[in-house]
């Protein structure tokens, strides 16, 4: 039987309309705790003492942060060295793999199209990828059967498309591993196709996970503009915002700026840091490698105007590349009640927070394990790169590292450091 939904919408805005099930009340972001103070902190070193703390135990080998208030800086420092292993300096413009930082960018510039009306929300994904036509769903037990409800782009947007990553613990994993073309080597269509070739693990838009949904979204988009992901993207959003370092391809003449990757040591009894193994990290040197999920490269200078973007949908000359009602769309939770709290491998860190087009939506601050305010919005890559937006008092925090795992909550950490340290906010979960 199929399960009853609903499309909520506004006269206004309906092309935003938020595909959801029943019992569903969608929360908008930026409804938290105004910081009339933001501008003057009695303790700004807080920020940076909590980084350099992380740097002096040998959790991290470098960081990098930036803290604005429309435009004006209100902390930006960085902590230690490029490779402490060997004593080499952060350069002066170090070049990140930002992991999944890359999927609220291929996002936005999903809504873009969104806003023009070539994409849909409520478009059938196999209108675009026609080798979706017929989800299946396979259930704990092994066997398969069809989906249940229609798998719809939205759902693509939300993680709620029913699609996994290999390494998460679900019924069609094992499948994953065996049948999902993610090399290096094979373009992101032939990617999307191996994974439609895979059963889905629920009915669409019934469960919140973290997934492969951003890969068939950015392939979706190359689509619809009829150009690869990474032309897409440089056309629509790196170009108008001068970031010149953000790219899925780093040129040889920089790539000694690239930041070497860290992990735990394989040796117990080497210290805290160990080099990443090649095939943890994705190649900078293939012009014709991109993903909607992850691959993408980029600076701190470079992300700190991504993120301007993001909250604002402006270009640095203030000429609009995304609609009022798109930018909140990004970060308007859309999730039921029931597909809350989200986890990634189990981790509590997102307790407290929904999820929009673009990432998460903090609705309810007296649920998360770390300081911020109500509406707080962003996401982070795998690599220890991390940012936020706080819409309500239009902030915008960087925080770049790199070092695959979950390690420590450097991101969480550091946005807590900064909200702790301004006038009158010790609490800022008072909302």
């Amino acid at each position: 039987m199929a399960v009853p939904h609903e499309v909520r919408s506004t006269a206004s805005q309906p092309a935003y309309a938020s595909v959801v099930y029943t019992g569903s009340s969608p929360n908008p972001a930026g409804r938290g705790t105004h910081v009339s103070s933001v501008g003057i902190s009695h303790h700004p070193e807080r920020v940076g003492e909590r980084a350099e703390a992380y740097v002096a135990r040998g959790d991290y080998a470098g960081i990098e942060w930036h803290i604005e208030r429309g435009g004006e800086v209100l902390s930006a420092g960085r902590a230690g060295l490029a490779d402490p292993l060997e004593g080499v300096a952060l350069p002066d413009v170090p070049i990140y793999r930002i992991y999944s930082m890359t999927k609220p960018l291929v996002a936005a510039v999903a809504v873009m199209l969104v806003d023009e009306g070539r994409l849909r929300l409520s478009d059938p994904v196999a209108r675009h990828v026609p080798e979706f036509g017929d989800p299946q769903v396979r259930e704990a037990d092994g066997t398969t059967r069809p989906a249940r409800t229609p798998l719809l782009v939205e759902h693509l947007f939300t993680h709620r498309s029913g699609l996994s990553y290999n390494w998460q613990q679900t019924p069609v994993s094992g499948l994953y591993a065996e049948r999902v073309r993610f090399q290096d080597e094979h373009s992101l269509e032939d990617l999307v196709k191996s994974l439609a070739g895979v059963p889905l693990f629920a009915d669409p838009g019934t469960v919140w996970h973290y997934s492969h949904s951003l890969d068939v979204l950015g392939h979706i988009v190359a689509v619809v503009e009829g150009k690869p992901l990474a032309a897409v993207l440089e056309e629509r959003l790196f170009a108008p915002l001068g970031t010149t370092d953000t790219g899925y391809f780093v040129p040889e003449s920089e790539r000694g700026r690239i930041l070497p990757m860290f992990t735990e040591p394989g040796d117990p009894g080497a210290g805290s840091l160990g080099y990443a193994p090649p095939p943890m990290l994705y190649p900078a040197d293939d012009p014709d490698y991109a993903r909607g999920g992850l691959g993408l490269f980029s600076t701190l200078p470079d992300y700190v105007k991504l993120a301007r973007f993001l909250i604002g949908g402006r270009d640095p000359r203030g000429e609009r590349l995304l609609s009022k009602a798109g930018v909140e769309a990004l970060w308007t939770d859309r999730l039921a009640p029931a597909q809350t709290p989200i986890s990634i491998a189990g981790l509590p860190k997102y307790h407290g927070y929904g999820f929009g087009l673009g990432g998460r939506v903090l609705v309810r601050p007296s649920d998360s394990p770390f300081s911020s305010v109500q509406g707080e919005a962003g996401w982070e890559g795998a690599g220890t790169t991390y940012f936020w937006l706080d819409p309500k008092n239009d902030i915008t925090g960087v925080v770049l590292s790199q070092y695959l795992g979950q390690r420590f909550p450097l991101g969480e950490d550091i946005r807590a450091a900064f909200y702790e340290s301004l006038d009158g906010t010790s609490a800022p979960h008072d909302g």
